[in-house]
């Protein structure tokens, strides 16, 4: 049986992030299947709302291949093995019926995740799972879609995935990120040289010690993008994402932390000049897992949907062959 959700709509204070730079003392109960790889399918999606100190990056051209720098573990979350979503994941901002695990449409197999951002309104909500004592190398894969009648208006942009967060007041919500007090890296999809109604480029938020709201948009005229890429909507992707704290020396955070991204197996992203922390004990990697933000200045046109499925994570280390 799915446990009772409940709603309401969330205080107008909390729209900006601030919620997020905190983590909930409660945490939710969660089961794991641990496994190694992972298939992506490319598959249409139709109408919404169907069914209710001092590590250094790997030197490897992919965080899936070309070499293994071994996980402490990887976890693999199968939403088909669970009743409620919160039983994997905890929320901070949002409202919880934003969430909820459907038959359809789904990616490879039974269930999928079905996130919505209300017409009119900012939020759907944010999601973590949280990593016990925090981490300082983490490698994701999940398959997502956007809903094939997914629109947005001119130059804006909505959050679909929190790839890394370290929780304090400079990981969100206009904070700054002084080394010891949080930061984050998210990702969205944006409207940034591109038509509203899609397909849609990708964009990098972060926030680090030498910028907070740090929008990196994987255009061709960004130095970071290795390759242009575009989300289709009604369709899946296989979307990885591989985060790496800076190394510290003599309390001095070094410009060599590490974000990259691929999209079906393709890298598309590949920055290495990042500070992120000057202390690998209390301000490292704490959760990641699926948003859902539109803005900010904007609210959402009409009802978005978004889709997850298959959401694994390699634990201070990477994907590798072998591992």
């Amino acid at each position: 049986m799915k446990k009772d959700h409940t709603t309401g709509t969330v205080p107008e204070d909390h729209r900006n992030g601030v919620d997020e730079t905190t983590r909930d003392a409660g945490m939710s109960r969660r089961q794991v299947v641990r496994t190694g790889s992972l298939l992506g399918v490319s598959s249409l999606i139709g109408v919404a709302g169907i069914g209710a100190e001092g590590t250094a990056a790997p030197d490897v051209d992919s965080a899936s291949g070309g070499g293994c720098n071994r996980p402490d573990d990887i976890v693999h979350l199968d939403y088909g093995e669970y009743d409620n979503w919160e039983d994997m994941y905890r929320m901070s901002n949002g409202e919880r019926d934003n969430l909820e695990i459907v038959s359809s449409p789904t990616h490879d197999g039974d269930t999928a995740l079905q996130l919505r951002v209300r017409e009119d309104q900012h939020w759907g909500l944010s999601t973590h799972y949280d990593f016990d004592g925090g981490l300082l190398e983490l490698n994701g894969r999940v398959n997502l879609a956007l809903n094939s009648n997914w629109e947005m208006g001119d130059r804006t942009h909505s959050r679909i995935w929190n790839c890394a967060m370290a929780f304090g007041e400079g990981s969100a919500g206009g904070g700054v990120p002084d080394g010891t007090n949080g930061w984050s890296n998210r990702l969205y999809v944006s409207t940034r040289e591109t038509d509203p109604d899609g397909p849609f480029h990708l964009l990098s938020y972060t926030y680090h010690m030498d910028q907070n709201q740090d929008h990196d948009y994987l255009i061709d005229s960004n130095p970071y993008t290795v390759r242009q890429a575009e989300l289709v909507p009604g369709r899946w992707y296989e979307f990885e994402y591989y985060i790496c704290v800076n190394t510290i020396d003599d309390g001095v955070a070094n410009p060599d932390g590490v974000i990259r991204y691929w999209l079906d197996g393709e890298l598309i992203y590949d920055r290495q000049d990042l500070r992120f922390t000057t202390d690998h004990e209390t301000n490292r990697i704490e959760s990641n897992g699926p948003a859902g933000y539109y803005g900010g200045r904007y609210v959402a046109p009409k009802n978005l949907y978004s889709y997850y499925a298959n959401h694994s994570m390699a634990l201070n280390g990477t994907f590798g062959d072998g591992c």
